[in-house]
């Protein structure tokens, strides 16, 4: 399974640093999964949870108030 590398900051300091397989967030346009390979992309983070699944299969779950969400080259 492919995947890419994944930062979660807020405030208070680095919640998550890792290679992940998928993460899926609400935007303010709705829900988004971002995937390996996913294009450069820039959106508004809107309230929700954040689900992170690593290549095991396993869940990683964060609560989201706001913020910003950018893809970079492959590095969300």
């Amino acid at each position: 399974m492919s995947t890419f590398p994944l930062r979660i900051g807020t405030p208070d300091g680095l919640l998550y640093e890792g290679e992940v397989a998928r993460l899926v967030c609400r935007t303010i346009n709705g829900d988004l999964a971002i995937l390996p390979r996913h294009c450069n992309y820039c959106t508004a983070l809107g309230m929700g949870e954040a689900h992170i699944i690593l290549e095991d299969g396993s869940r990683k779950n964060a609560a989201c108030i706001g913020g910003m969400l950018s893809v970079m080259n492959g590095t969300c």
